[in-house]
């Protein structure tokens, strides 16, 4: 560094030393020229001479001085750049190595808080569950075990794909998936997968699945399905090889993989099924789940085991995974009142769908732990509006065909009173899809029908009501936190405006069956079901195709464009212009009346306090019984 400055400097001090010397020359010639003209000042000139020597001499040394200044300061300020840049550097190594250590040390308390918490829990325990409904069967693929599947019945159960927290499918589980183009679906069932007799899942096991839950299974063509509306895409199924299915889209649509996936999906065993038939296996399903049936009562208990053989470990990024519990036993509980006595009296662990009043005062104990979860259902009653004549009053148009009753019936219920007076406060609004979902238009939020009881009367007068209107309200009972209290709020406000109400009860197995079978004419409460995809959300509430809709005689065209939406939605690969069919979808869904929206429900239970449940998915249908872990006492 010093040797450039000092190199720099004799240079700049040659070149300038010259221009002088030949300034000094000029001077020298300019005064010989004088004398020959006869100057004789001869003293002058030569102090002159030596005058201008000396302020050169000066300037020069000043030069000198000047610049040997500013190299010197050149060269401390870059010394001091330099040695900022080092002392960064350092600070930085040291930040980056305490960062390390603290990464490295949260890491390991991680892990020995991890081992800890393994430890601590019981790999051997069983645990006992009350509900207040139990399925009517244990085939998960009928219509007629819908409802009352959280108690064990879907966990004997596991899809073709696993799901990540909000509900998507993700490979690993039974397989992976592959898409070619929009034409088909191609399926590669893992090598060594079982089911809970030890029999292999093949790719024909899967074929056959599909085939008799949508109806063209040769064995039974008449199948009770309940996924018909999921399946509605596929066309001819054919098997590639042992572990390989290619299933052909009859209908495009992107959701395909996700069907396989959502809502418990079951995989059946081919050979079994057609072994033993369609009755038997609803007595006692092979699967291929977390949990292995045992044994059943239908009007007393469900019993299971861990499947030891489950194939996603604990580690797993998805779910279902290999359960903490050794075993599960649910109990059929219908009453509340005998559910919490029950937990009280030690004779079972967990009691599920118990009103916030209750829960919580056995939460303030200490001796039990209250979970809430949002239900992954929308709860809303569905609107008969796709049926041409008035039930009550045959050759008369149907008077829910008219948007001002469904607006009324809207404006009619104080849905902010019975979430905070009947269940917990946390509840959020239904709409024709969860605003977690994909697709929600999130300008509805502002466009929300809310509570105008007079503008609901004048409705009702305007479309010829004035004098009243008559219908059913059916629910099914039991089967949702606090459903007869706040069912009988929703009669009464409707009441109110006008409306005549039969609320009406009903039993599982019948109203399941008849709101399948599409029998049903009167207005009905059912879940939106948001753990669903969007599209599989549509397909079992939303469309005229949808599983669960009453009887579609005609529609009008705000429906009809709602279909339209749908089809493209599902076969549009594109993520933002999916959306965008989605949103307009929902929007004229909502703003139609198409139901009377209500709200997503929250599900309290109450555990003993050596249960523990951390649950996995955004909206859990109900107590994660794969996730539920018994600690040491």
């Amino acid at each position: 560094m010093t040797r450039h400055w000092t190199q720099l400097r004799r240079a700049r001090l040659s070149r300038r030393s010259l221009l002088r010397a030949s300034a000094r020359a000029g001077v020298g010639a300019a005064g010989l020229a004088l004398v020959g003209c006869g100057d004789d000042d001869d003293d002058d000139q030569a102090q002159s001479v030596a005058q201008a020597q000396q302020q050169d001499e000066q300037q020069q040394q000043a030069m000198q001085q000047q610049e040997q200044q500013q190299a010197m300061q050149q060269q401390a300020m870059q010394q001091q750049a330099m040695q900022q840049q080092d002392d960064q550097a350092e600070q930085q190594a040291e930040q980056a190595q305490q960062q390390e250590q603290s990464a490295a040390e949260a890491q390991a308390q991680q892990e020995e808080q991890q081992a800890a918490a393994d430890d601590n829990i019981d790999y051997n325990a069983t645990a006992i569950g009350a509900y207040g409904s139990f399925p009517q069967i244990l085939d998960q693929g009928s219509a007629l075990a819908r409802g009352g599947q959280s108690a064990s019945n879907s966990y004997h159960y596991a899809s073709v794909f696993p799901l990540e927290p909000q509900g998507t499918a993700i490979t690993g589980g039974l397989g992976e998936w592959e898409f070619v183009s929009n034409e088909a679906l191609i399926v590669r069932v893992t090598p060594g997968r079982v089911f809970h007799n030890g029999d292999p899942v093949t790719a024909e096991d899967v074929k056959f699945t599909i085939d008799r839950l949508s109806n063209k299974a040769e064995y039974n063509p008449e199948y009770n399905s309940a996924w018909t509306g999921e399946l509605v895409w596929t066309g001819d199924n054919s098997l590639i090889d042992e572990n390989t299915l290619r299933i052909e889209q009859a209908e495009p649509s992107v959701d395909a993989a996700n069907s396989l996936a959502t809502g418990g999906f079951p995989v059946f065993p081919k050979a079994v099924i057609e072994a033993d038939g369609d009755d038997a296996y609803g007595q006692f399903p092979i699967a291929t789940g977390p949990f292995k049936f045992v044994e059943w009562s239908p009007d007393e208990y469900i019993k299971s085991v861990r499947n030891d053989d489950y194939y996603n470990g604990r580690d797993f990024v998805g779910a279902p995974r290999m359960p903490y519990l050794a075993g599960f036993e649910a109990r059929l509980i219908p009453e509340i009142g005998a559910r919490v006595s029950a937990l009280e009296a030690g004779e079972i662990d967990l009691a599920n769908s118990i009103p916030p009043d209750l829960a919580v005062p056995l939460g303030d104990t200490g001796d039990y732990n209250v979970y809430y979860h949002p239900a992954q259902r929308g709860l809303h009653i569905k609107l008969p509006m796709t049926i041409d004549e008035d039930p009550y009053n045959p050759g008369q148009p149907n008077p829910w065909r008219d948007k001002r009753v469904r607006i009324a019936a809207n404006l009619a219920v104080d849905v902010d009173a019975i979430t905070q007076n009947i269940m917990t406060g946390r509840e959020n609004y239904t709409y024709s899809l969860s605003a977690g979902q994909f697709g929600f238009a999130k300008d509805l939020v502002e466009q929300r029908w809310g509570y105008d009881p007079g503008r609901a009367r004048e409705l009702l007068a305007e479309a010829g009501f004035a004098d009243g209107l008559e219908t059913d309200l059916i629910y099914l009972s039991g089967l949702y936190t606090n459903d007869q209290l706040f069912m009988e709020a929703i009669a009464e406000m409707l009441r109110d405006v006008g409306f005549i109400v039969n609320l009406i009860p009903d039993d599982i197995s019948k109203f399941l069956g008849e709101a399948r079978n599409k029998e049903l004419t009167a207005p009905y409460l059912f879940p939106q079901p948001a753990g669903f995809t969007s599209l599989g959300s549509f397909a079992i509430g939303v469309d005229s195709a949808a599983t669960y809709e009453h009887k579609v005689e005609v529609l009008n065209d705000e429906r009809a464009e709602i279909d339209r939406l749908i089809a493209e939605a599902k076969a549009e690969f594109d993520t933002e212009r999916r959306r965008k069919l989605l949103e307009d979808a929902v929007r004229i869904h909502y703003t139609e009346a198409s139901w009377l929206f209500l709200f997503e429900l929250v599900q309290t239970h109450v555990g003993a306090a050596r249960l523990e449940w951390d649950p996995f998915f955004l909206q859990p249908a109900s107590v994660e019984l794969w996730n539920l872990k018994s600690v040491k006492t």
